[in-house]
This record gives structure tokens, sequence and C-alpha cells, in this order.
């Protein structure tokens, strides 16, 4: 617990003498304590804390709420706020810096621990819990953050994600479908009949039995065959599927 630095804003030197001896005798390492909002927010700059306890009521011009607010902007650290206020309409304003406590004086040591744990436990959860959200967006979707761009698939080793910009046909061999991409490929157990359900975008369209093709890769069409550009593939257009792919082709033409 020594090593978990608390950064303390009071503007009654007393009562701020008085937060860091009950902190320091539970364990805690207090690592500065300033009065002003002004101050505070240079000091999280300068000494990075892992949570403060900000008193709301502070000397000049700054409120504690507007230097968390500022603080907040700049940094992932909890802040806990120290209030003789409990009324409602301060508690309102509170509320818009999600703070991670609210303790309201007078209070004890016990006060001050229960909310300090309560809050290093619900900081690392959403620390986590970001985390995880950032990896799956950046999995789950293409560079620009867009989603509709990608889709994932069962692959050889586990899931893979497949950049619909960079997918030029999809072919069905053996009971599987195999991606041919701008680079290389991708194999997935599933079947072209699923694949086809699911690439809902109207780029891709099913020319036979055994292919679903990118119409924007494609390079040449001369019924009953179609080049798929830089591959230089050769693909048959079943005669059932000439005026679906003539109707998409028109379709972006447009």
């Amino acid at each position: 617990m020594s090593e978990y630095k608390v950064l303390i804003v009071e503007d009654e030197l007393l009562v701020a003498t008085d937060i860091e001896e009950s902190l320091e005798s539970l364990g805690y390492s207090v690592i500065g304590s300033v009065s002003t909002g002004k101050d505070a927010i240079e000091s999280v700059n300068k000494m990075l804390p892992d949570i403060i306890l900000m008193d709301i009521m502070l000397k000049g011009d700054m409120t504690g709420i507007e230097a968390a607010t500022i603080i907040r902007k700049n940094h992932d650290v909890p802040i806990i706020y120290l209030t003789a206020n409990a009324d409602i309409a301060t508690i309102e304003k509170a509320k818009v810096s999600l703070p991670y406590g609210y303790i309201i004086k007078p209070f004890t040591e016990k006060d001050l621990q229960t909310n300090i744990e309560i809050a290093k436990f619900k900081f690392a959860s959403d620390i986590t819990a970001k985390m995880e959200s950032d990896q799956y967006n950046s999995f789950y979707t293409d560079g620009s953050g867009d989603r509709k761009n990608v889709m994932i698939i069962d692959g050889e080793k586990g899931l893979e994600k497949i950049n619909l910009n960079d997918l030029y046909y999809i072919k069905s061999e053996e009971g599987r479908s195999i991606f041919h991409l701008k680079e290389g490929e991708a194999k997935t157990s599933k079947t072209i009949n699923e694949l086809e359900k699911e690439l809902t975008d109207n780029r891709f369209v099913r020319v036979n039995q055994n292919y679903i093709v990118n119409t924007h890769k494609i390079f040449l069409l001369k019924f009953p065959e179609l080049i798929i550009a830089d591959k230089m593939s050769v693909i048959t257009v079943a005669d059932d599927k000439k005026e679906l792919l003539q109707s998409k082709l028109k379709t972006e033409e447009l």
C-alpha cells in the first residue's frame, strides 16, 4: 500500500495536516499537499499521483470541481471529493467531473480508507474495461475505425480480421473457403453459401457456384468471363448470375 501515492488538495492547513497524518498511519504515501486548483493541476502534471483527495471549495479563482475537470482531460487519475457541503446542488455540480468518491466533512480514518480502497478497485476495473474496449475496437474495425469494412473469420490460426477493401475474391475449395487478399490468403471452414449471407456489402457478388467476387476489383468483364485486377485471375460468370452482376456494376457507375 505504501506505493500508492496520494495528492491532497485542501486549503485548510489543519485539515490537510490531519488528512496527511491519517493517510500515512494507514500506509499510504502522501506525495504532496496543495491549497489551490492551479497548484493541484501543476502537481498532477509533475508528480502523477495514483489518487487525488480534492476539496471542492478552494482558495483562489478555481473550485475543486473546475480543477478536477481540467485534470481528467489530461490524466487518468481517480479523484475523491472532500466537502462540508452535502446539499444536492453541490453534488450535482460534482458529478460532472466523474469523481470516484465523495467524503463529507468531518470524516474518520475509516471513511478515508474505505473511499480510497473502493476508488482503487473501481479505477482498476475501469482501466481494464477501457483497454479491452480499445483492443476490441482495434481488432473489429479497419484503420479508420469503420466496422463495415471488416469481417472476422474463424481461420486456421484462430480469429482473423479481413479488411474487405483488401479482399479480391473468395473461392470455395474442398469444403472450405479461401479469401484471396491483396497480400496472401486466409482460409475458413465456413462454406461459400454461409459467407454469401454474411457479406451484405453490395460490392460482393456470387458469380458462380464456387466464387464470390469484389466488383471493385474487376479489371475486365467479357461474358462469360471476368478478370480480377492485380491477380489476373480468370473467373467464369454463370448464366443465372449474369443479370445480377450487370445490375451491380451499373449501380456502381451511377
